[in-house]
């Protein structure tokens, strides 16, 4: 779980980039580790879990849902960033204290994308494990909520604070533009390509330096290009998606 926003810190744009480019080597090490276990498909066909009947979810949708049972408790997903990927939770019974004073939105789940996180990931599985069955579904599935929630983190704290920042810095063009409800205007005036460009080298590079210090002979290496590519295709899209739908909400003021 990470901490909100803090008091003291300023809402700008290299700050927040610190706070993803950290986000993002935690994410790194996570698929890493996610990829030692094969794909395991039973692990997510519903009715293969061995829990007791009635029970015929799948292992993986259990894992998640109870790992999140626990969690709201605990008042993870009172800090914005924090989005769960399961309605009807719980109420939190610890008031995790953060304090905000940087983002205008009155629900932070109007930014959640957790869905479109959850459907990405579990099709990108078959790209970052090997096919076949080792028989580790409960260290598989582990693995799996921990890539998930740091996937819905990084996604979140950009579509957070980078769509506030990006408005403070242009008010005139964003508060336009959502005025028009201008979705498609939205998404190009945030779009930053050689910023784009800058995370995806800076993603290659980290995941070819973790692994160089790795032996093949204790640990499956991944190619750079499978999480540049989901980096690409899916984490960057969602962020922003994420940035539109937390601009429209935004309170003025």
């Amino acid at each position: 779980m990470t901490a909100a926003w803090r008091e003291g810190e300023d809402l700008n744009l290299d700050a927040i980039a610190a706070r993803l480019a950290s986000l993002e080597e935690t994410l790194i090490y996570k698929l890493l580790d996610r990829a030692q276990f094969a794909l395991n498909r039973g692990a997510y066909e519903p009715g293969k879990s061995q829990f007791l009947p009635p029970e015929n979810a799948s292992l993986f949708e259990l894992r998640l849902l109870h790992q999140e049972k626990t969690d709201v408790i605990f008042g993870r997903y009172l800090i914005p960033e924090e989005r769960p990927f399961h309605t009807g939770l719980p109420d939190a019974r610890r008031r995790a204290p953060w304090n905000d004073r940087h983002l205008r939105i009155a629900d932070f789940d109007t930014v959640n994308v957790s869905g479109l996180i959850l459907e990405a990931y579990k099709s990108f599985l078959p790209e970052l494990c090997s096919a076949g069955d080792d028989g580790h579904w409960g260290s598989s599935v582990e693995h799996d909520v921990i890539c998930l929630q740091a996937l819905a983190r990084r996604v979140h704290f950009g579509g957070l604070y980078v769509a506030e920042s990006k408005y403070r810095e242009n008010r005139d063009l964003y508060s336009e533009l959502v005025r028009r409800r201008d979705e498609a205007g939205l998404e190009k005036s945030l779009t930053r390509p050689e910023v784009e460009t800058r995370v995806l080298e800076r993603v290659r590079r980290k995941v070819e330096a973790i692994q160089s210090i790795s032996d093949p002979a204790l640990r499956i290496l991944v190619g750079p290009d499978r999480i540049v590519g989901f980096f690409q295709s899916v984490i960057i899209p969602l962020t922003k998606e994420s940035e539109v739908r937390y601009l429209l909400q935004r309170r003025t003021g």
